[in-house]
């Protein structure tokens, strides 16, 4: 794929992700049909000197970010160190909004402003005592009570338009063949519940509530800084 033609889509992913956040409801899986279709041009990740340019910064301070924790990356299997097209878009959003309001270090800003917005949310309610205790765990009970804590945070703001793109990308992962049928089904139940209910559903601390965050067409909603604040939190208060 030429590099100009993946760049095109790149930019695209704005717009488009800029609808996505007030989207009406109805208008999501079409949001999201051109999302996937754009990322299948952009590439489902970047380099790093492709991230600087796209966000408008050097790549010794997009290395400094990446060190800092506030830009994600992944190895590919070639062993480079990459950065998630939807993440890099996401940030790259809200750097725009700051830098329209005048912001001379708008990536500075946005992560200051993330990290402010995951500090304000009471700790006790996403994990109380008895829950932190269990961070010390391994295996399982770890990764349940992690799974746990962001299914509570996501749970805090959720609205019509998060459960319209649950719907859409369970949908997606069972055609797909990567969700079983019959968590599949489950989880169309469960979305069509009222949002008080599903909310109760998606964030009990039960058994059965555990096996279905395994396989949440939630995954991917709370932002990569959101979550990494969060833990830091959550192990800082273990």
């Amino acid at each position: 794929m030429p590099a100009a033609a993946r760049d095109t889509a790149l930019h695209a992913l704005l717009p488009v992700e800029r609808l996505l956040r007030h989207a009406d409801p109805a208008a999501v899986p079409d949001l999201l049909e051109l999302r996937v279709a754009l990322e299948s041009t952009a590439g489902r990740t970047v380099t790093r000197g492709r991230a600087a340019r796209f966000l408008a910064l050097t790549q010794t301070s997009v290395d400094r970010w990446i060190a800092d924790g506030a830009i994600p990356t992944v190895i590919d299997i070639d062993g480079k160190t990459m950065v998630p097209t939807r993440e890099l878009v996401r940030l790259r959003v809200e750097m725009d909004a700051a830098r329209w309001q005048g912001a001379q270090r708008p990536l500075g800003v946005v992560v200051r402003q993330r990290r402010e917005r995951a500090k304000a949310v009471p700790l006790g309610e996403i994990a109380p005592p008895e829950l932190l205790a269990e961070l010390a765990s391994t295996g399982h009970r770890r990764a349940e009570v992690v799974d746990l804590a962001v299914h509570r945070l996501l749970a805090r703001d959720l609205d019509e338009r998060a459960i319209a793109i649950a719907r859409w990308q369970l949908e997606a992962a069972a055609q797909d063949g990567v969700l079983h049928a019959v968590w599949a089904e489950r989880w169309r139940t469960l979305l069509e519940r009222a949002p008080t209910e599903l909310c109760a559903s998606i964030t009990a601390d039960t058994v059965e509530a555990a096996r279905l965050r395994q396989t949440s067409p939630f995954k991917g909603l709370v932002a990569h800084e959101d979550r990494r604040a969060l833990m830091h939190r959550l192990v800082g208060a273990a």
